[in-house]
């Protein structure tokens, strides 16, 4: 992801991601979002659903990724992590499955080099630079 749309992220939900440039021992947060522009409206989404959880506990973001063309979440805290906040990280991963991680247009999995789920346009400039 850009580095604004990062920044922006972190800045505007510093409560679920207050690990985002912790010890690379501590949190796989520090990586930053490991995924394509393409996904970060949906994470913001996401993340306004979550954050009202995260101020005054130990509940914050642990990682953000693409693996296998879906978008992973994984949170940290104690106690249980509430249901309104599981319902918002499958929410996003299922509209990730359906969401270019590129351009966030419509899109679907793809096997391009990994699984990547990515729009007709993106999918084609994908295998096109693999092929040079």
């Amino acid at each position: 992801m850009r580095p604004d749309l990062d920044a922006a992220l972190v800045r505007d939900f510093p409560n679920l991601y207050r690990d985002r440039h912790g010890d690379t021992r501590e949190t796989r947060m520090c990586d930053g979002f490991s995924c394509g522009d393409g996904w970060e409206p949906l994470i913001r989404r996401m993340s306004e659903r979550i954050e009202p959880f995260c101020v005054n506990t130990d509940l914050h973001c642990a990682q953000v990724k693409e693996k296998f063309g879906a978008l992973r979440v994984y949170l940290e805290g104690t106690g249980l992590i509430p249901d309104e906040v599981e319902a918002a990280v499958d929410a996003a991963a299922l509209e990730s499955q359906r969401t270019c991680e590129e351009c966030c247009a419509p899109g679907i999995p793809r096997g391009v080099v990994w699984i990547l789920t990515l729009c007709a346009d993106c999918a084609a400039l994908a295998e096109s630079r693999e092929n040079t």
